[in-house]
């Protein structure tokens, strides 16, 4: 089981890094602040205008749609220890970043609207 987890987070970080690699241009010109910046602009393009993870929309009373699939951000990057110099040269400045999973207002209902 925990290689079919770590099988799905490395699809997911693949997919965020992906969607991330093209807005580092928009970064270096000044249209953008951060990653998750130009991610949520991507999103709200497609009507995605409020993201909460699953946590904080519980908290507001609603549940997400059943079938539903998450929306990608970065998360707060992780503290890890410097890498061994022969290590590094492989690792991208996205691998120290968690994947954070968020759904958006068009994702999720009232509890008990179903």
């Amino acid at each position: 089981m925990k290689n079919f987890k770590e099988s799905k987070l490395n699809e997911k970080r693949a997919e965020l890094k992906g969607l991330s690699k093209p807005l580092r241009k928009l970064i270096d010109e000044g249209q953008i602040e951060t990653i998750n910046e130009g991610l949520k602009k991507i999103y709200q393009s497609e009507g995605h205008f409020r993201l909460n993870t699953l946590r904080q929309w519980n908290e507001m009373g609603k549940i997400v749609k059943k079938g539903e699939k998450a929306l990608l951000l970065w998360g707060q990057p992780r503290k890890v220890q410097k890498p061994k110099e022969d290590i590094a040269e492989e690792l991208d400045e996205f691998d120290f970043w968690p994947v954070c999973y968020v759904f958006s207002n068009k994702q999720v209902v009232d509890r008990g609207a179903k």
